[in-house]
């Protein structure tokens, strides 16, 4: 059995034969021990986990560049584009793991690929909705209050699941369960996100002669730390672990390392705690130095997000030189800007205009002016340049699905009629929610329905 931590961890892993003799995973270590007492105790070792993590993906690489991992032991590859048979590719990544022991599986979508590598079997697709069908409910790795009420549903197979309807089911649920019936279908829209390289961000230089005096060491090591922070600013990363490896004459390496409480890029701060963690261990130090590396043994993302302008309050030359780049790569058609209008229907609530420079600042300043009490967000309906003709499938008088999209949530209607006097139409806007969790603002027009647009 692996417990978390020790004397008073809880069991996150058991063999086969430790179940059988009672233990169960989320048991507190003297409970398992007591019902398990045969059984081997053993102590989870969180760094070790994460380091082996790392190196299986980097064995991964071999046979594919794109690779998702949500989690230590679970990865996903983007095959598609490998000129080798399923087969093939299976016995290829399985030969990449050694020697991790490793099941692998080969299917369309990440939960029939997860199901496939538990049986160790490639899934073609047209077999893979009767696959998922048979796959226990534990699979979606729902909250364990969720699992327990769908259980008294009699809910135990992802086939059950899916033949529930999707709406019934988030006025239940909520909209997550909405996911967990399109992940039960087979339906995974998320593309797969490949994990970041993690290239090591390094600086290095050898003495032509031993260097023996504290100045010159802090010398080389400032003009390294300078090279250092440069390119984690260029990478838009922080340093929050600094190593410092001091190689003496005899090709011996020592090696010290600086933990940063704060991660950071700036060459001042990675130097005053490289200095001192250096001047202490100099001190012991009898022997000459003839090269000094310095890296950034752990990174994190901190590049700081710019915006095309300058600042919330941006100028007049910013915004000039910022249209002109737009106008050079999409032309002098692509500068327009909406000007709002009074109308009945949202549509016609606003026109587009050429972009002026003078007007756009002052229509900046206005909005900071009436929006800087303003702490609640709110959706924005983003209104399609040209309304969209679609199917609307109607129960009782009101909108049930868009095309083949169930729709959960109605508002409307609203009735506009503009020009009654002349016989002009009339038009019910409603707001819909759809299965798929789109927000819709749609309209019916005599007999036809159109999607004017959605909310953000």
């Amino acid at each position: 059995m692996v417990v978390d931590r020790p004397q008073r961890g809880r069991v996150i892993a058991l063999s086969a034969a430790a179940r059988a003799l009672g233990a169960r995973l989320g048991m507190s270590q003297v409970q398992a021990a007591a019902a398990a007492p045969e059984a081997e105790i053993l102590v989870h070792d969180s760094a070790l986990t994460a380091r082996c993590w790392e190196e299986a993906l980097e064995a991964l690489d071999a046979a594919s560049p794109a690779i998702e991992s949500p989690r230590a032991g679970v990865a996903y590859l983007d095959l598609r584009g490998i000129p080798l048979t399923l087969e093939r590719q299976r016995e290829r990544i399985a030969r990449s793991m050694n020697p991790w022991p490793a099941q692998v599986g080969v299917a369309r979508a990440r939960l029939a690929a997860y199901a496939a590598a538990r049986a160790q079997r490639i899934v073609a697709p047209q077999e893979e909705a009767a696959f998922l069908a048979a796959q226990p409910l534990r699979l979606l790795g729902l909250p364990a209050q969720d699992q327990e009420r769908l259980t008294l549903l009699g809910v135990r197979r992802l086939g059950q699941l899916a033949a529930l309807p999707a709406g019934a089911l988030a006025r239940r649920f909520g909209t997550q369960a909405l996911r967990w019936h399109a992940l039960a279908r087979g339906e995974d829209r998320m593309p797969l996100r490949p994990r970041p390289r993690r290239g090591a961000i390094a600086a290095s230089a050898q003495a032509q002669e031993p260097i023996d005096r504290m100045e010159a060491v802090l010398f080389a090591c400032r003009g390294l730390i300078e090279q250092l922070a440069a390119d984690l600013q260029r990478a838009g990363r922080r340093c929050a672990r600094l190593e410092l490896t001091l190689e003496s004459e005899r090709g011996e390496g020592r090696r010290l390392r600086c933990e940063v409480a704060s991660p950071t890029a700036r060459a001042d701060v990675l130097f005053t705690l490289l200095r001192a963690r250096l001047e202490s261990a100099l001190e012991t130090r009898n022997e000459a130095v003839s090269g000094v590396r310095v890296e950034a043994a752990r990174v994190e993302d901190g590049g700081i997000p710019l915006t095309l302008l300058t600042a919330s309050h941006p100028d007049a030359e910013s915004l000039q030189t910022a249209l002109a780049r737009v106008a050079g790569a999409f032309g002098e058609e692509s500068l327009q800007r909406a000007e709002v209008r009074a109308a009945f229907r949202p549509e016609g609530r606003f026109a587009y205009a050429p972009f002026d420079v003078g007007g756009a600042l002052a229509s900046v300043e206005r909005h900071h002016a009436q929006h800087a009490a303003t702490t609640q967000p709110a959706a924005h309906l983003c209104l399609l340049r040209e309304r969209r003709e679609i199917t609307v499938r109607v129960r009782r008088g009101r909108p049930c699905a868009v095309d083949d999209d169930e729709i959960v949530e109605v508002a409307g209607p609203w009735r506009t009629a503009e020009r009654w006097w002349s016989g002009g139409n009339e038009r019910d806007d409603y707001d819909v929610q759809t299965a798929s969790g789109a927000l819709l603002r749609i309209a019916r027009e005599g007999s036809r329905w159109y999607v004017l647009g959605s909310y953000a």
